[in-house]
């Protein structure tokens, strides 16, 4: 485990990151918008006003890089909640973002107000992150928000080890399932959930996901993961094998051989697979 002191420069490091990348899309958002503004003008036909304008757009941005996370919050709710803007993906991944800000904010006050102490502002992050989700269904814009993307499955992952340290299996199964909502595809998040289950010995839906979680190593054997959810995908292999070595060694033996590609080396995964002697 790491220390207090590295945990919290890693956490600086990332979340400097994360706005060094907004600062560089503002950089491009305002490009564009110049550059189309120039181009209308060339224009015979003006082309349809979006619902919510590009300039709508950069000052959320700016909002987000200046830490105006409240201010995000006041103008994304109304998009949500307004029949026209509703449908739109965008609003909600900045209500996202705002509160994966406040929840590692050193702000007491604004913490204090969200209750980021009780992971509160994480949760909402995850489901304004899902809820977009849903609406980018073909992943338009998903690539923009990796840096975001990266800094929540870090949290969400942190957050969910503890509840499972914790024994509080049915709190730890939210973080499971959100992740696996925002991205259907990560092994590990479908891994952990399946154990999940198999914690809260509801049998039939650890299998079922069991099976999901394998059908997706053997399809892709975990090319296209990001570092942080091949982390998440070596935790969950380790965690696995260990939790079903006395239940099914069967199936601790195939997870560590489906792991093998990956982890083969590695020195917490070669000493489970000594432990059970795979």
């Amino acid at each position: 485990m790491k220390s207090a002191p590295t945990a919290s420069m890693k956490t600086i490091s990332t979340h400097t990151s994360w706005l060094y990348s907004l600062l560089f899309i503002c950089s491009l958002l305002f490009s564009a918008d110049g550059l189309a503004q120039r181009g209308k003008q060339d224009d015979e036909e003006k082309p349809k006003k979006p619902l919510i304008s590009q300039e709508e757009y950069n000052k959320l941005l700016m909002w987000l890089v200046d830490e105006k996370y409240e201010n995000i919050l006041y103008k994304c709710i109304r998009y949500t909640e307004d029949e026209k803007t509703k449908k739109l993906p965008l609003p909600y991944i900045y209500m996202a973002q705002a509160y994966l800000g406040i929840h590692i904010s050193d702000d007491h006050e604004l913490r204090q107000q969200f209750e980021a102490d009780k992971n509160k502002a994480l949760k909402n992050s995850l489901k304004y992150a899902s809820k977009y989700r849903k609406k980018d269904k073909e992943m338009e814009h998903y690539s923009e928000f990796t840096e975001y993307f990266d800094e929540l499955w870090a949290q969400t992952k942190n957050a969910a080890e503890t509840e499972m340290d914790n024994e509080k299996y049915t709190k730890a199964k939210s973080y499971y399932k959100y992740l696996g909502t925002i991205d259907p595809e990560d092994p590990g998040a479908q891994l952990m959930l399946a154990a999940v289950y198999q914690q809260l010995k509801s049998r039939k839906e650890a299998e079922v996901t069991y099976e999901k979680a394998r059908n997706l190593l053997i399809e892709f054997g975990g090319k296209g993961l990001r570092e942080v959810q091949t982390e998440l995908l070596h935790f969950a292999i380790i965690y696995n094998v260990e939790l079903l070595a006395n239940i099914n060694r069967t199936a601790a033996l195939d997870w560590l051989a489906l792991g093998q590609d990956l982890f083969r080396g590695e020195p917490e995964f070669e000493a489970v697979r000594r432990s059970i002697g795979g």
